[in-house]
């Protein structure tokens, strides 16, 4: 995606030429752009040979202190900031003359602006992830306390890097730091005379006011304009002159979505809507707010639950689902289980299947030691004769008892003869014969 070229004519152009060295490390090899104060060239590092961009004071703004302010302010500024979404800035010093440059990071690819002028509107997916990834960006910028103030789709690249298309935030020189009031009162004569500084198209009511106070929700008001371009290809406040839309912005309400997509969300809408409050108090208060609007919106997996802010109801971001087991696992529980539960039943039904043959051996035993017990009976008792006792002992004898005749003795049956042991085996070769020793190489022919 190739940027729009810039035309620039040569008076306004840096008087460093291709191939010429800038700080002793710098080699220049062309021109890359051109802003309001400043000129952008392509260089490469010498030891390093690695291309980078230099941004350079123009010559007749080199002796402006305000603008010497910015730019360094801006280096200071983005060199604080880690985030992938913010280019990054490599060195900052001085040319011979005095002014000050930056290296930063080369780009390649094209602004939203030239995005938009291509193809005239964004679908609402798309839009939507360009501004989460500007919010990536500025959330990192507004924790620092520093406030952009001049976002529009000429400050937002989509870089093309090997991980894919990147949106990086450009242009922080005109942003304010609200967590140094030493380096803002350096930087009053950005602001002095009550001048109001950044894009009318995308400047919040109070930023056209040039009010002290201000602070992140400006940069709120700048990204819902920022979507309502993406989406309809043009700003909700236009107007022939800036005093006009000065007094649109600050005066008229802004455009509705539905007017031009009928087909776009409500909920979209009404996030736009609540960017654009007049009131900073009535706006979405920090940029994560708003990501979570969003994000509500390309991610409807769960119902989310709706929240009332300002009279105007909000979509927050909805809880990711809970992890799901995949199909194949599935099934191969369920087969685990399945035969777990079939080995079960078996092993049970052979348990009660031989349960009778079981008791009926424990029980066999104790009945063949009470027959063979039944069998033997006491020897009989022997009777005395009258004539082996003798008469002096008869008197003592009781009166005879009659003597029962004995019974047969009880025949036992006959042991059973043992079975006759089948003769040895032969050996099978005779014994004076030694055994072959074996070993392991045997079997395999060795």
């Amino acid at each position: 995606m190739p940027a729009p070229p810039t035309t620039t004519s040569p008076s306004e152009r840096s008087p460093l030429g291709p191939g010429t060295i800038v700080g002793g490390k710098y080699r220049i090899d062309g021109f890359l752009g051109t802003g309001g104060m400043g000129v952008v060239l392509s260089a490469r590092h010498l030891e390093l040979d690695a291309p980078v961009a230099i941004k350079i004071v123009r010559d007749d703004f080199a002796a402006n202190e305000a603008v010497v302010s910015r730019l360094l302010f801006e280096a200071r500024a983005v060199a604080r900031m880690q985030s992938v979404h913010v280019v990054r800035v490599l060195d900052v010093a001085r040319l011979p003359n005095g002014a000050p440059y930056v290296v930063m990071e080369k780009l390649r690819g094209a602004d939203l602006a030239a995005l938009l002028e291509q193809r005239g509107s964004l679908p609402v997916a798309e839009a939507i992830g360009y501004l989460l990834q500007a919010c990536e960006g500025l959330i990192e910028a507004h924790s620092l306390g520093i406030v952009h103030r001049d976002l529009k789709p000429e400050n937002l690249f989509l870089a093309v890097t090997p991980e894919g298309m990147v949106l990086k935030i450009l242009d922080f020189g005109i942003s304010k730091d609200l967590s140094s009031a030493v380096r803002e009162g350096r930087r009053t004569t950005l602001t002095k005379g009550g001048a109001a500084i950044g894009s009318p198209s995308y400047m919040a009511p109070e930023q056209i006011r040039a009010e002290p106070n201000l602070d992140a929700r400006a940069d709120i008001w700048s990204l819902g304009t920022i979507l309502f371009e993406l989406l309809t290809g043009r700003c909700p406040f236009e107007a022939e002159t800036v005093a006009a839309m000065y007094q649109k912005v600050l005066n008229e309400d802004p455009s509705s979505l539905l007017d031009f997509l009928p087909d776009a969300p409500r909920e979209l809408n009404t996030i736009i809507r609540l960017c654009l409050q007049k009131d900073a108090n009535d706006r979405f208060q920090t940029v994560q707010e708003l990501v979570c609007a969003l994000r509500g919106l390309s991610r409807p997996i769960v119902s989310p639950r709706a929240r009332l802010e300002s009279g105007i109801a909000l979509v927050t971001a909805p809880r990711a689902p809970a992890p799901s087991v995949s199909v194949p696992v599935k099934l191969g529980l369920f087969a685990t289980t399945t035969v777990l539960i079939a080995a079960s039943v078996a092993f049970w039904h052979l348990q009660f299947r031989n349960a009778p043959a079981r008791e009926a051996l424990s029980l066999r035993p104790s009945t063949a030691a009470q027959r063979s017990d039944a069998r033997v009976t006491p020897p009989p008792v022997a009777s005395l004769d009258a004539t082996s006792v003798s008469s002096s002992e008869r008197p003592l004898l009781q009166p005879e008892l009659p003597v029962s005749k004995p019974e047969p003795p009880i025949t036992r049956p006959a042991a059973p003869t043992p079975k006759p042991e089948p003769p040895a085996r032969p050996a099978p070769w005779p014994a004076t014969r030694k055994p072959i020793p074996f070993s392991a190489g045997m079997r395999y022919g060795l």
